[in-house]
């Protein structure tokens, strides 16, 4: 048994729950395609084989992104990894992965590897997680291809850059995966035969770049085209690399006129696929086996008629009798089958194929409803979950800055005592209990900053999450006031509207009006964008800077803060720093000076003594205290709202899922019926034109036995055998089709992670593509800058969002 083989078989602690998720920032609704699979896996790691001692549920989160030049060959390709952990317990996970170039993205920490495997023991009483990046060394399932041709003339992505004319671009995108296996079917007469075929792992994808406004008359015979709200157009290209379903190999491009061109950027999203259990693709499936089935029914069938043929002609002699009456009977029944059943049988047929291709489109509809709903859900409990944690965080800042007023009032009272005392002031008690006070008040201030600086961190995340979600543009589609989630549109707009009533400048208050009266509306789409980036907007500007404020008047750090020049402006710390100093002045000075110097209890800044100075510092931290209160309300109605959103979206998502499904099961008994019915028209057909022939022939058996006799004999040679034939040949045909389906389902089960997977896990890979954009200003590609965190938190959510958007 091999290592990779010994991971894979390898049991683990009835405890322990194992789970894979597909990183959702691709951006595409594979999702659709892949399920009924459980999750989502990494593309070429495998899901960690794990002992744990405790109850702690781990989930591992892969993928690999490729960098692409503009055409299509490959730079560079990293595998991000992310486990988390959650429960109580300690526990030790042995995940296979690329060892090249492995890095800790949490620390500066490393970890074990062997046999091309990580091992780390983690010990967790709720939440902990490790994320890692490492090098590719695998080979890519899919090649992409680019050519472009301005004004008909083929050439490099670099002469795009600043031409006028006619530029057309094709993408060819190829599924590496094929080889030839033996694969086994019923040849139509009961014998399985093997012979071999072309097979590969069933991948699916998407390709979708976007348009500048310079490209226009933009044209497409395979792209579904939008606009995306800047004047630029959108094109997505849906690829199914898989025979007999679809093609190993898919070309499509565009068209356009450009005036100063450059080659947009673009992404290629791929994902195996199991086309036996994925709903849009079982149904086809199904249809090749059943083409399979209905070509050994007619064989068998054929072959029974084609025996009774012959001994019809044995006994022509003795129905020639009742061919007479028989002739009657035969005229009657042909003018019925070719005046009423059969145009009557090809018209329910014709009709029941339109119904097919409107129950497959509902279908598909439903299923890409349902993932846009599950992304939006998703989004909303992870907008959720942020903000708790930032509320969680508020705290520590209100002690740090109650350890400031504490500290205060004790450098108040020191100083009184020190006044009280000042004959013995240099080995007075006061005197080092003061000192002990300023410290402290030190290591407060200190504390405070750090809290401040912590909260603006997280607030700084949550306005770039918003900005990214916004960025996409989710729309919710409401069906009036009663629907569940016009609450959260009504809430998104109040909220609008107070910021718009607080807004001194005059631009600004009436484009958060305008902004704000996009979310009135009780039907139709809602787009979401627009709000959450103005809510991006108020949480950057407004809470962050404020808090870079607090760091300032707590300490002023070395560099700015919240993007503020701290350089100019006192601080907390450093009037802490000043008594100290001071304190040491008055031990060296005469003791009436000193007394002078420390002041009275009614004194002001103004005074020019200690105690007036601490007095104003007493006045300014409280101050601070009442404007960190006001922030821990702020935070509670943001986590109010992105609850009501997050259960409003959870219940649309529910919904969808349900339609999904049965829309799902309309298209495949459509598709059967249309089947079945186009039989039976071709069978009546069949019929009508055998009636007739039985008319003709039984008024020629009135001539003569030995005519029915010949006629039987080459009914059967040329008829029911040539049909038992053709029956035998579908048979075959549909057989090989569908066992080649099977053999790309047992691959993707075998092959879809190219380093294995625990047993019992259920994983599959998914790929990022990013081709490179080029114009003039160097060369770029989507998703590069943001890679790690499109792969992460932030990516997982936009990827959730997506996958429960309303279309």
């Amino acid at each position: 048994m091999t290592a990779r083989t010994a991971r894979r078989t390898a049991g683990t602690d009835p405890r322990h729950r194992l789970r894979r998720a597909g990183v959702a920032a691709l951006g595409l609704p594979l999702v659709l395609l892949a399920a009924p699979a459980t999750a989502l896996a990494p593309l070429t790691a495998t899901d960690a084989t794990t002992t744990t001692d405790g109850d702690v549920s781990v989930t591992n989160t892969e993928t690999v992104q490729a960098q692409l030049d503009a055409s299509g060959r490959l730079e560079v390709a990293r595998l991000y990894e992310q486990l988390a952990f959650s429960g109580k317990g300690t526990t030790t996970v042995v995940n296979p992965t690329s060892t090249q170039g492995l890095r800790n993205l949490d620390g500066f920490g490393g970890f074990s590897t062997s046999d091309g495997a990580m091992t780390a023991t983690v010990t967790v009483d709720g939440e902990k997680r490790l994320r890692t990046v490492s090098d590719f060394t695998g080979d890519l399932p899919v090649g992409v291809e680019v050519h472009y041709r301005l004004n008909g003339k083929e050439v490099d992505p670099g002469r795009v850059v600043g031409a006028d004319g006619t530029l057309k671009v094709r993408y060819t995108v190829s599924n590496l995966t094929t080889r030839q296996d033996p694969v086994t079917y019923d040849d139509g007469t009961g014998t399985q035969v093997t012979t071999t075929a072309e097979t590969v792992v069933p991948l699916v994808g998407q390709l979708t770049t976007t348009l500048p406004s310079t490209f226009t008359a933009v044209a497409s015979d395979e792209a579904n085209i939008a606009g995306d709200g800047r004047g630029g157009t959108k094109l997505s290209f849906t690829m199914t690399l898989f025979p007999p379903i679809g093609s190993p190999t898919a070309e499509f491009g565009y068209t356009a006129e450009i005036e100063n061109g450059q080659v947009p950027a673009a992404n290629v999203s791929v994902l195996p696929v199991s086309p036996l259990t994925s709903p849009s693709f079982a149904g086809g499936a199904a249809s090749y086996a059943g083409g399979a089935e209905s070509g050994q029914e007619l064989t068998a069938g054929a072959t029974a008629i084609d025996g009774n043929l012959l001994a019809l002609r044995d006994g022509a002699a003795t129905l020639l009798d009742g061919l007479l009456q028989l002739q009657d009977g035969a005229a009657q029944l042909s003018a019925g089958l070719n005046g009423e059943a059969a145009p009557g049988a090809r018209t329910l047929a014709a009709g029941l194929v339109t119904a097919r291709t409107g129950a497959s489109d509902l279908a598909a509809g439903a299923a890409t409803a349902n993932g846009g709903a599950r992304q939006v859900a998703d989004g909303a409990a992870a907008l959720d979950a942020g903000l708790t944690q930032a509320g969680q965080k508020v705290p520590s800042l209100l002690d740090g800055l109650n350890q400031v007023q504490g500290g205060l009032t004790a450098v108040d009272q020191g100083l009184a005592t020190m006044s009280g005392s000042i004959g013995g002031l240099p080995e007075n008690q006061g005197v080092i209990d003061l000192h002990n006070g300023i410290a402290s008040l030190q290591t407060g201030v200190t504390n405070a900053r750090l809290g401040a600086k912590s909260m603006s961190s997280t607030i700084g995340s949550l306005a770039a999450v918003l900005n990214g979600l916004g960025a996409t543009h989710p729309t919710l589609t409401l069906a009036g006031a009663a629907d569940p989630r016009y609450p959260a549109v009504v809430g998104l707009n109040q909220f609008l509207s107070a910021v718009a009533a607080g807004e001194t400048d005059p631009v600004k208050k009436v484009t958060l009006q305008a902004v704000a009266a996009m979310y009135t509306v009780d039907t139709g789409p809602v787009d979401l964008g627009p709000g959450m980036q103005t809510l991006a907007s108020v949480l950057s500007s407004g809470i962050v800077t404020g808090l870079g404020a607090l760091q300032c008047g707590l300490d002023r750090p070395a560099a700015t803060a919240g993007g503020l020049d701290c350089a100019a402006s006192p601080s907390v710390a450093e009037g802490l720093g000043l008594v100290d100093e001071g304190l040491g002045d008055l031990v060296d000075e005469v003791v009436k000076s000193v007394q002078g110097g420390v002041g009275q209890d009614a004194d002001t800044q103004a005074s020019g003594t200690l105690r007036g100075g601490i007095t104003s510092l007493q006045d300014g931290t409280a101050q601070i205290v009442t404007g960190a209160q006001a922030l821990v309300s702020g935070l509670g109605q943001l986590q109010a709202g992105a609850g009501k959103l997050s259960s409003g979206s959870s219940q649309l998502a529910d919904g969808t899922a349900r339609l999904s499904g049965g829309a799902a099961q309309l298209s495949s008994g459509t598709s059967r019926l249309a089947t079945g019915a186009g039989d039976l028209a071709d069978g009546l057909g069949d019929a009508a034109d055998g009636a007739e022939q039985l008319s003709e022939g039984l008024t020629q058996a009135a001539d003569g036995a030995p005519a029915l006799v010949d006629g039987a004999t080459q009914l059967s040679e040329q008829g029911t055998s040539v049909l038992a034939a053709s029956g035998a040949e579908t048979a075959a045909d549909y057989g090989v089709k569908y066992a080649v389906i099977e053999a790309g389902a047992q691959r993707t089960a075998e092959e879809s992670m190219a380093y294995g997977g625990p047993e019992g896990a259920a994983s599959v890979t998914a790929y990022s593509l990013d081709l490179a954009a080029v114009d003039g200003s160097g060369v770029t590609s989507v998703g590069r800058g943001a890679a790690a965190l499109a792969l992460f938190g932030i990516g997982a959510t936009v990827a959730t969002l997506w996958r429960r958007r309303l279309v």
